[in-house]
């Protein structure tokens, strides 16, 4: 068997998506396929605008925390913790059997720990200097 590897730092889209089509079929043999529910919850000022928000995406029974956000002012007074239980809550439509999430050392890890999260998996040095945490909670 002749094997050519191609090392590319501008990989063609047509290639990712070779790969990709292939690697979900897989999956799809695998697990079975579930639709995918992205949810989000906003804080929003008397101007209507955005001083905090939480996104995630149900799948497979499990909410992934994408994102959650409050601006500075507004930190320490609650908004990121009502965020975080309204979009908890909010995937609990989904049935859900846990959450999880990611973080750094420097973001808020001590916040999901009091919020009931614990790590289950830490990747040194990422970025550079710092530790990046996997956490999860069961629904």
């Amino acid at each position: 068997m002749n094997i050519k590897y191609d090392r590319t730092e501008n990989p063609a889209d047509e290639d990712v998506a070779w790969v990709r089509k292939n690697l979900v079929a897989f999956n799809r043999s695998q697990a079975p396929e579930q639709p995918q529910q992205k949810i989000a919850v906003y804080a929003r000022d008397e101007q209507g605008t955005i001083i905090g928000g939480a996104t995630g995406e149900v799948t497979w029974g499990w909410l992934y925390v994408e994102m959650l956000w409050v601006h500075e002012d507004y930190r320490g007074s609650g908004i990121g913790s009502r965020l975080l239980d309204d979009i908890e809550q909010l995937a609990r439509k989904y049935n859900v059997v846990g959450f999880h999430l990611g973080t750094t050392d420097f973001q808020a890890l001590d916040f999901y720990l009091r919020c009931g999260y614990e790590v289950w998996g830490q990747l040194p040095d990422f970025p550079p200097g710092h530790t990046n945490y996997s956490l999860r909670k069961k629904a």
